[in-house]
């Protein structure tokens, strides 16, 4: 009888349950010996079973766990560094490409992941949504980039971000389970409220990651206009999730305590920075808790604005701190790179070495 031939297994694609259960399937390794593997490739990216202190004394275990694991080999088509800031593209196996950006903090590293290649929403301020949607990622395309960043470039992240190339909760399922990954205490271990999605605010979307195991994660919306006619001349999506609509949605958010609504706010000058503007801004999302993060406009190329200067986003600033609002302005890190907010989707040349 013909024996089956396993398949390997990527522990960076699957959460500590699932990969302890592989282990016993192809090497019949208790619980104890399996988190103490998955703990170490986290920390480490690759396997030194040399360390390893609960593997059973059969003869050869080591080299059958060797090539049992298949550690990721990330394709690196760009890598490009300015000012602290990274942005790197990653060649996926069917030859598409998705982009993403190391942002240095105060005190540690952010890393904006990409959740699809394209993006069906149409937002005119992106240039995501110039490449049309292509596909969805799969959950270990969406961790392949923290994988990447951390153990093949060497950063120590320790917040994420979707807020790369797609609309997140588009794709949720992906997500969902990228996230359980990500945030599994004996692997990457990720805090939840380390992790934030952004999103455009379809109601459909908000209500599945609502009553999702994630919900914890933060919560950001992409507003960007304080009136129906505005927002849905920018995002296409407030057609059929108008502002009202999505008020309603977010009022029904179970928000982690002491927890807000991130309200991501793209000044665009003459478009939707006006004091009326701001009047209406306040007026729209009254009875939230919110926390505006403002950022200015980044034109890319065949941008349909000018990139709004930083006087501008810091007058609108002015505005809403006056009417009693809590006002961040995100720093536009990456414009160099074109890894700004809205710049991610240019097509890469040829593979690089990192």
């Amino acid at each position: 009888m013909e024996e089956t031939k396993l398949a390997r297994v990527n522990p960076f694609a699957l959460t500590y349950e699932t990969f302890k259960n592989e282990m016993v399937v192809h090497l019949g390794l208790d619980r104890y010996a399996s988190a103490e593997i998955y703990s170490q490739l986290a920390e480490n990216g690759d396997l030194d079973a040399s360390a390893l202190k609960r593997l059973p004394p059969r003869p050869g275990i080591a080299s059958q766990l060797r090539a049992t694991l298949l550690i990721p080999k990330p394709e690196f088509a760009e890598v490009k560094r300015a000012d602290g800031v990274v942005k790197f593209t990653l060649r996926l196996e069917d030859g598409h490409e998705v982009e993403s950006v190391v942002l240095p903090m105060l005190s540690h590293y952010t890393l904006c992941v990409s959740s699809q290649v394209g993006c069906k929403r149409g937002c005119l301020f992106c240039t995501t949504a110039k490449m049309g949607f292509v596909r969805d990622l799969t959950s270990e395309e969406i961790v392949l980039q923290l994988f990447a960043a951390r153990h093949v470039l060497g950063y120590p992240i320790r917040n994420i971000v979707f807020m790369g190339m797609g609309e997140p909760l588009d794709n949720f399922s992906s997500v969902q389970e990228a996230i359980s990954i990500m945030t599994d205490q004996r692997g990457f271990h990720i805090g939840l409220r380390r992790i934030t999605v952004s999103t455009v605010g379809s109601e459909e979307g908000i209500e599945k990651l609502a009553a999702s195991p994630v919900s914890s994660v933060n919560l950001a919306v992409s507003i960007n206009g304080a009136t129906d006619e505005i927002r849905s001349r920018l995002m296409p999506v407030n057609r059929k999730t108008p502002l009202k609509q999505l008020v309603r949605v977010l009022k029904n958010y179970p928000f982690a305590r002491k927890g807000s609504l991130f309200a991501e706010y793209i000044v665009i000058q003459g478009v939707n920075d006006s004091p009326q503007d701001a009047d209406a801004l306040m007026e729209t999302l009254a009875g939230l808790s919110v926390c505006f993060n403002l950022i200015g406009f980044n034109a890319g190329p065949g941008a349909p604005f000018p990139s709004t200067p930083q006087k501008a986003v810091d007058r609108f600033r002015d505005l809403m701190v006056e009417r009693g609002a809590y006002v961040r302005i995100r720093a536009s890190k990456g414009r160099d790179l074109v890894a700004g907010c809205g710049q991610l989707g240019k097509a890469h040349g040829k593979a690089v070495v990192v």
